[in-house]
């Protein structure tokens, strides 16, 4: 008998976090994204930017939401690789076609943004960047992210989310800032996560199942066949072939 991960922790019965399903929501997920880049300086305070973003409109890009009641309250999206490329090729061109010549299916982390007037809103953006892990494994088969992203979030990425910087610190002129590309490969991420996180007696409350194993109660994950099945003994299976 195959043993399915089920543990539900961090239960917050007011929200649900899923893919955006209409152009409206993807409206006000891009209108939260500007707010807060506008914010942080990254972008100009000109909403011309929301569709002149060839990145934002793109078919690849899926977008993530999180509902509080009838309230968008943070969204990520990760944009799949594909002709037109992602984002850091503007910037790290060479980088990026050494991981495409690894043959992973990439995709890359962006437009994470929250309604930063949430007094919840950190523990809110977990229970997002849970779901954009295990639906980008589990549902879209992606084998490795990338982001690019300022140093205070880059030791974040690093030191909570097992990823790992490929650059030295890099001026993105489109951001008006300095950051790092860092990447992660998915089944890996499953064995650093059970060294750093490992489970112990308190399963209930482990980073390792919260972020790539277990489905949490406000996560609705689209119906239908997986990319990959949700088993301890497929995982451990494919850890085997890959170490």
């Amino acid at each position: 008998m195959q043993t399915h991960f089920s543990t539900p922790i961090f239960h917050n019965s007011d929200v649900v976090v899923r893919v955006a399903t209409s152009a409206d929501e993807v409206q006000h997920a891009n209108k939260l994204v500007f707010q807060n880049y506008v914010q942080d300086g990254f972008w100009e305070n000109d909403e011309r930017q929301l569709h002149t973003n060839k990145f934002l409109s793109t078919p690849e890009r899926e977008v993530f939401i999180a509902l509080e009641g009838e309230h968008l309250v943070g969204t990520i999206s990760i944009i799949k690789d594909s002709s037109m490329g992602l984002p850091s090729d503007g910037t790290q061109s060479a980088l990026m076609q050494k991981l495409r010549a690894a043959g992973d299916k990439l995709a890359e982390v962006s437009a994470f943004s929250m309604d930063r007037s949430r007094t919840a809103h950190r523990r809110l953006a977990c229970l997002l960047m849970s779901y954009m892990y295990q639906y980008s494994f589990y549902h879209a088969g992606i084998d490795r992210f990338v982001v690019s992203c300022k140093p205070a979030h880059a030791n974040f990425y690093e030191s909570v989310l097992c990823f790992s910087k490929l650059s030295d610190l890099t001026y993105y002129q489109h951001s008006q800032t300095s950051g790092y590309l860092l990447t992660l490969n998915l089944l890996e991420a499953h064995r650093l996560f059970s060294i750093k996180y490992p489970l112990g007696s308190a399963t209930r409350k482990n980073p390792y199942r919260f972020y790539l194993c277990d489905p949490q109660p406000g996560h609705r994950f689209p119906r239908g066949a997986l990319a990959r099945p949700r088993t301890v003994d497929w995982l451990k299976q494919s850890m085997r072939k890959a170490a």
